[in-house]
């Protein structure tokens, strides 16, 4: 199967609304928030959880894989964005049903970010890998889970766009608690220096390990600890009978470039389509009409 061709598009885009959807779900089973949620929508995964969070756990991905999009589906998406007041924001598939793109524009949607998804196969010399000397890489789940948080959210701290404390903290409980997601560390000198995780997700081409959630001290950045967390994943994957890696970074992130390093390809490259949230004013006037 080809990285780049439709059908492993495909499969990488099933394997992240999943892993969308497993987000929504696990952050909804630690609040008890009723309104949390998410649900399919022409082949892929929109997801709602708090406003102070973003698009990060609120958009949408998959949208038009494997399946026509239609204007009554995408209206009732936006109503119910705009009923929790939010901007529609939709990671688009370059592979996606060419029905999507052809609504969107007719709907007055406007692109606003990309985002690349890289992908490899796993190979057997992936597990003779060991980290550079002076990084210990720890897989302990017990010992991970007592330290992931507050050193995933150090570690996210600085970055070029800041995301709010509580989005960093929330984020982290979830991939600790998702029975899915494996994690690591990577210690300098005895000191943890960065965190990561990895999800397992089941797909038509087998199990997928979905990278993501990776972040380095800043004191520690430029030492080789996201490529040692990297290849330390890849190696835990192939032992778990994945056949396949997955990571998604923003172009010109120092993400992409270690995931590279690391032998990843780019796969495609997404377009964020955006319909900015009515005003106020504007949903009042609609509703008294």
């Amino acid at each position: 199967m080809m990285l780049t061709g439709p059908e492993f598009a495909l499969v990488l885009e099933s394997a992240e609304a999943r892993h969308l959807a497993r987000q929504v779900a696990t952050y909804r089973s630690l609040t008890n928030h009723e309104d949390v949620r998410s649900f399919e929508i022409c082949g892929g995964i929109a997801a709602f959880t708090e406003n102070v969070f973003g698009r990060k756990l609120n958009h949408v991905t998959g949208l038009g894989m494997g399946a026509a999009v239609s204007a009554e589906a995408i209206e009732q998406l936006e109503a119910a964005y705009t009923a929790r007041a939010l901007d529609v924001e939709i990671d688009l598939c370059p592979h996606a049903d060419a029905t999507a793109l052809a609504v969107l524009s007719e709907r007055g949607y406007a692109v606003n970010a990309f985002s690349n998804t890289y992908a490899r196969t796993l190979l057997d010399e992936d597990l003779e890998t060991p980290p550079p000397d002076g990084i210990e890489i720890v897989t302990d789940r017990c010992t991970v889970e007592d330290l992931f948080v507050s050193h995933s959210m150090a570690g996210f701290e600085v970055q070029a766009v800041r995301r709010a404390p509580v989005l960093l903290e929330a984020l982290a409980k979830i991939a600790v608690a998702r029975a899915d997601t494996m994690l690591f560390a990577a210690k300098l000198g005895g000191r943890v220096a960065g965190t990561a995780g990895m999800s397992l997700i089941e797909s038509p081409a087998g199990k997928i390990a979905h990278l993501y959630i990776a972040s380095t001290h800043p004191s520690s950045r430029g030492r080789g600890v996201q490529l040692a967390l990297i290849r330390s994943r890849l190696a835990a994957a192939q032992k778990a009978g994945c056949t396949i890696a997955s990571i998604t970074a923003r172009p010109r992130n120092v993400s992409g470039r270690n995931t590279e390093r690391a032998g990843f390809s780019l796969a495609y490259t997404k377009a964020t389509f955006v319909k900015r949230c009515p005003p106020p004013s504007a949903i009042r006037n609609a509703d008294a009409r």
